[in-house]
Formats: structure tokens, C-alpha cells, sequence
């Protein structure tokens, strides 16, 4: 919201990052995605709350990260392909991740990381080149716990590592055997971390996604499942045991509907695969910050042309000259990485979050177009001009090669030593509510007699002061002409009036659990909150609170 506040998903991880800093555990989390909120609220600790900080932080890992497998990618496949690369990722970071509190900021951090070091362990004639491979595999797997999705591109680059060794069938088993074990070794720490921030853990809500899709709908049918046996078998009762059973009821229904119709699953996954192909998902959905028409449906068929030349590549073996050699191996990561888009499918129904929902495995997907592109230019000077050679290759270690590692493997130290850091004892504080809980819990049982709240207190939260029109806005401080124009809708449409009439000198101050309190002037110096009288005495969804000396109507 206004640029730098989370909202929807986004105010979700937030929340789940407060109670982490709190020293409680995460209450609830539908599936092991916590890793994200763990790594966030490392980063609101260090840098005291500071969205802006956080921001500017989560940009520079972004871009060297980008850059480390921009540079791999250059040296191995040609400017023209990395030019590829980066225009595909740089137009989804910049619309998906940049200012968003969201699980695909992790993803594509360790993604790229893991493009990078698949590429190089994949072309590279060192002794390390298998390690380079599985640390490959063990940050994608990285990146699809902290944004699941399409998990079935694990198995196949697990089974096309074996064509990466050109030595005995004991070193291409070996291969196969160590990437198996970086899986393996993901799970395992993902599932520990897990355990020990979650206080209830519960089944994924993806089984909302795959509930629609076996009944010919998206998740919000599973959603409207979810509340019907919440209301039929569990009446309404509250508490997180109850959300996780009702999720756990969810799942059996869905795995008895699998074994009992596995046609139904046949069904929803062509309709995936038609889905894909006709909204072009990998590169387009409906958000307006989308590229130009021209530029996605370029992108469609620069992929289509990566397909065939990377089967071309593969068929023709060693009929191939020595310069085409870097870009038949790249084929078998191209099409392990289409494949296993393709086959999990039915995991990710791709209508669900489109082209989000694919966050953790675009980067491999994107080297397909770049592939394609670079594969032509290569075809063309071979043809035309044998004299120009392939892409540049390179014998030892540059500063790109070692970057990805270095930025993966901070980020998953950083993960776990998170997990012990606010969770030292494996159980958090008990019986102890967050200060913004008691806060909500005040004002709806207080009627029109709730105190001033010390903001400071809440240990939480962060400001976004609306100054005049006159001053330019530079965030955390914005004109009131664009805050005004960036007003917040979906759930805060029925507060749009009071937005509106918002004065300048204002602060706006978003706190866990998608709380908003608008600020006088007089609070806002005072770091204290005066609720507005007629708010109190029951709850408000959203809620938005505003003090009681601003000038506005509040219903």
C-alpha cells in the first residue's frame, strides 16, 4: 500500500514476522513457507522496524544476485542470450518482488543463485563442476520451499545429472546420488526450522488450488469447502488446531477424490496446460505493470525456439561443432526445467496466482527463451560465418561464479540460525499475546472509553507521514495528492471517503494482523494513538482505526 506498506499477503508474513520478534512462535502457518517470515523478521530486528531499510536491502541482494547469473549466462551463452535472460527476469522482479513483503523475494533470490550455479556445474570442465551442480539443485529446492510450486523440476534435473559426466557409469551414479541428497538436505532443514517456529503446523492451503482443480474450479472453491466444514463439523469453533484440522480434512478429501477419479486429475491438468499456453503465464497475467503485448508474445516464441533447438542440439550429438558443445549440454537443464513445469501442473494450477505461482522455478524457465535466441545467433554465424566463434569460455573462477554461492548460502545460514535466535528453546513464549492483539482486544471491548495507546509500546509498526502537496514525495514521506491516488482497495474500499480526507501532517502506521491507525498531528508527535469514540465496542474488518482529532467523517 502507498508504495512500501504490506498489505493482503504481504501483511500476512508481517504479522508472522512481529510474533517471531515477540519470541513467540509463528501461531499458525499452512504449510512449511515460514522461512520467509523468519528471514524477514532478521531483517526488521537489524534495522528497527525500517521498511525503507529493508527495502533498500532485499534491492542490493536482488541485483547481485541478478548479476551473478547475468555474468554466467554472458560468458557461457553469448551477450545477446544474457541480454535475453535479464530483460525476462528483470520485468518479473520489477513487478513481483521489488517494495512486496512477499515469499517470491526469497524464491527468486535463491533462484537465480541456483540458475547460476546449475549452469556453470552443467558446462564446466573443473572438478568442482558437480559441486556446483548440487548446490544448484539444493537452492532451487531452497526456493520452492520458500515459495512452493512446481516441486516435480526436482526429479528431473536429479535424473538429467546423470548425462552431466562424460565418465564411468560409478561417477554419473555418484552425480545422481549427491543431488539427490541436496533434495534431501533442503527438506530435512526446511522441515526443522519448521517445526520449531510453527506452533500448529497445517496442511498447504495449495490443497484449496488442487480442490478447485479437480472440480473444474480455482481455490476459491476450496476456500468455500474449508468454511463449509468449519460451519457443518466443527461449528464454528475458534483456535488454530481447529483451522489445521479443518485444512487436514481438506487435504483427505482431495487425495480420496485423486484415488477414486484419477480422471479428474487427468482433466484439471489439460486444462492447466491449455491455460498456460493461452495466457501465456510464464511471461503475461493481469496485472497493469505487465510489458508491452508484443514484447510477452516475443518471449512465448523465443521459448518455443529454445525447445527445438535444445532437442535440435541434443539429436545431433556429435554431428554438432565444438562450439556448439556449451549449448547441448544447457538442453538437458532446459528440458528438465519445461518438463518439470509441465508436470506440476496439477500442484500449481496455474490460474491460481498465475504467473506468481512460479516464482521459485521462471529463472531455470527463462533460460529456455534466452536459449533460443542465442541458439539462432550461434546457427547463423556457423552458417554464414565460420570464422566467428562461440560464446567465450573461461577455465577458472570468476567473481559472478562465486557470488551465487556465497549470497544462497548466507541466506540459508541466515534462515536457520533465525529459527534459533527467536525461538532459543524450540517452543517460544506461552500465554503471552502479542501487544497489538491486546490493543484490538481493548478496543473492541471498551466502549467509547479505550485510553490513548503508547505507540511506542506496541514495538512494532512502521510510519508513512502525508505532508503537503508542495513537498515532493520521497517515502517514508508522501504528498497528499499521491496519497490520495494510491488509496488502497479490495477490503479498504469501504474506508476510501476517510482516506481521502486524510489532512496533510498525518501519519499512517501499519502494524501487524492488517491493522492501520491514521494519526493526527497531535498523536503523531506524541507517539500515542486516541481512537475515534464511535470505532470502539466492536471489530472492524479491516481494521483501520483514525484518531479522534482528525477532521473527518468516520462511519
Amino acid at each position: 500500500m502507498w508504495g512500501i506498506l504490506p498489505s493482503s499477503d504481504a501483511n500476512l508474513y508481517y504479522t508472522c514476522a512481529s510474533e517471531l520478534l515477540k519470541g513467540q512462535q509463528i501461531l499458525v502457518m499452512a504449510g512449511e513457507r515460514h522461512s520467509y517470515p523468519l528471514f524477514l523478521a532478521l531483517l526488521l530486528k537489524i534495522f528497527r522496524q525500517d521498511f525503507w531499510l529493508v527495502t533498500f536491502l532485499l534491492t542490493i541482494v536482488m541485483a547481485l544476485a541478478t548479476w551473478s547469473v547475468f555474468e554466467v549466462i554472458r560468458l557461457r551463452l553469448g551477450g545477446l542470450a544474457a541480454a535475453v535472460y535479464l530483460t525476462c527476469v528483470t520485468f518479473y522482479i520489477r513487478i513481483h518482488c521489488i517494495g512486496l513483503f512477499m515469499t517470491e523475494q526469497l524464491a527468486i533470490m535463491y533462484s537465480l543463485c541456483a540458475v547460476g550455479m546449475l549452469v556453470h556445474g552443467a558446462v564446466s570442465e573443473s572438478k568442482l563442476k558437480t559441486w556446483f551442480y548440487c548446490g544448484g539443485i539444493f537452492f532451487l529446492t531452497q526456493a520452492l520451499n520458500a515459495r512452493p510450486a512446481a516441486y516435480m523440476t526436482l526429479p528431473f534435473l536429479v535424473v538429467v545429472s546423470w548425462r552431466l559426466s562424460d565418465g564411468s557409469l560409478k561417477r554419473q551414479g555418484k552425480i545422481v546420488i549427491l543431488s539427490a541428497i541436496a533434495v534431501a538436505l533442503s527438506f530435512l532443514l526446511n522441515n526443522i526450522t519448521y517445526h520449531r517456529v510453527v506452533d500448529v503446523p497445517a496442511p498447504s492451503n495449495g490443497w484449496y488450488c488442487i480442490y478447485g482443480l479437480l472440480n473444474g474450479d480455482g481455490w476459491q472453491a476450496g476456500r468455500k469447502r474449508v468454511e463449509e466444514i468449519w460451519q457443518n463439523r466443527f461449528n464454528h469453533a475458534p483456535g488454530a488446531t481447529i483451522v489445521a484440522d479443518v485444512l487436514q480434512e481438506l487435504k483427505q478429501e482431495c487425495l480420496s477424490e485423486i484415488r477414486d477419479h484419477p480422471s479428474k486429475l487427468l482433466r484439471g491438468w489439460w486444462r492447466g496446460i491449455q491455460f498456460v499456453w493461452s495466457k501465456n503465464t510464464p511471461f503475461r497475467s493481469t496485472y497493469p505493470e505487465m510489458p508491452a503485448v508484443w514484447f510477452t508474445e516475443s518471449a512465448r516464441w523465443c521459448t518455443v525456439l529454445g525447445f527445438i533447438l535444445s532437442l535440435l542440439f541434443l539429436f545431433r550429438g556429435d554431428r554438432l561443432p565444438a562450439r556448439f558443445k556449451t549449448y547441448q549440454a544447457l538442453s538437458w537443464l532446459n528440458l528438465a526445467g519445461l518438463a518439470g513445469t509441465i508436470f506440476s501442473i496439477p500442484l500449481a494450477p496455474p490460474w491460481d496466482g498465475e504467473t506468481r505461482i512460479f516464482a521459485a522455478t521462471l529463472p531455470l524457465f527463462f533460460l529456455l527463451p534466452a536459449f533460443g535466441v542465442g541458439g539462432l545467433y550461434l546457427l547463423i554465424t556457423d552458417r554464414f560465418h565460420r570464422a566467428v566463434g562461440g560464446p567465450k569460455t573461461y577455465t577458472r573462477p570468476t567473481d559472478a561464479i562465486g557470488l551465487g554461492p556465497v549470497v544462497g548460502g548466507v541466506l540459508s545460514v541466515a534462515v536457520v540460525l533465525a529459527s534459533w535466535y527467536f525461538v532459543p528453546n524450540g517452543s517460544g513464549t506461552k500465554k503471552v499475546q502479542h501487544p497489538v492483539r491486546l490493543m484490538l482486544d481493548e478496543l473492541v471491548k471498551k466502549p467509547a472509553s479505550a485510553p490513548a495507546f503508547d505507540l511506542r509500546a506496541l514495538q512494532a509498526g512502521y510510519r508513512l507521514r502525508v505532508t503537503n502537496d508542495s513537498e515532493p514525495t520521497w517515502l517514508p514521506v508522501i504528498a497528499r495528492k499521491d496519497f490520495i491516488q494510491n488509496v488502497p482497495g479490495g477490503r479498504y474500499v469501504f474506508f476510501l471517503p476517510e482516506f481521502k480526507q486524510v489532512p496533510p501532517d498525518s501519519e499512517v502506521v501499519a502494524l501487524p494482523y492488517f491493522v492501520l491507525l491514521v494519526l493526527d498531528h497531535e498523536d503523531a508527535q506524541a507517539q500515542r494513538f486516541t481512537v475515534w469514540p464511535e470505532q470502539t465496542g466492536h471489530s472492524l474488518e479491516p481494521p483501520v482505526y483514525f484518531s479522534k482529532g482528525l477532521d473527518i467523517h468516520v462511519p
